[in-house]
């Protein structure tokens, strides 16, 4: 009976064996899909930073046509890392995601610095038309004292200058 019973103890541990190698391989097939999954929707996440950053600097000012290039780039990468996630391609997802976090970072400090540039220059113009503004100002003034007293001055030798009419009677 002793044979017997390690034989089926064999069997068992044989079986046991082998159904934790298939529970551990679908494990990490799963937290594989979840990676590839976690790492797609970072990129979702990434391009809508570019995106905000994007529209903030063009509400600066900014010139951000070269950024749309890319982040419509960024966007077509974005949707073929989902559909080769959603196909099983969890390979080309991963590689597509990357990709796609990559630019859409470089777009988003692009834009970012373009945004910097754009509030500078509109400071600048603000400034220099302030400046522009006040001296045009100071001038005008300056040169409305002088015609009035020039006015001023010919009209007292004008009225000095007049004789009064002597009324006889």
């Amino acid at each position: 009976m002793s044979g017997q019973l390690r034989r089926h103890a064999s069997v068992w541990l044989l079986s046991a064996l082998i159904v934790a190698c298939l529970l551990s391989c679908t494990l990490l097939s799963v937290r594989g899909a979840d990676d590839v999954s976690s790492s797609v929707a970072d990129a979702d996440v990434a391009v809508r930073q570019a995106f905000n950053a994007t529209l903030d600097a063009e509400k600066a000012g900014a010139n951000v046509s070269g950024l749309l290039v890319s982040l419509n780039d960024a966007g077509g990468l974005l949707g073929e890392a989902e559909i080769a996630l959603s196909n099983g391609n969890s390979s080309e997802a991963s590689s597509d995601a990357s990709q796609c976090i990559s630019i859409a970072q470089s777009v988003q400090s692009d834009a970012d610095a373009l945004k910097a540039s754009a509030l500078n220059n509109a400071r600048s113009v603000f400034w220099d038309s302030l400046i522009f503004s006040f001296v045009s100002i100071a001038l005008f003034a300056a040169v409305l004292v002088f015609v009035w007293r020039r006015f001023k001055s010919g009209y007292h030798k004008k009225v000095l200058g007049m004789k009064p009419e002597v009324a006889s009677g």
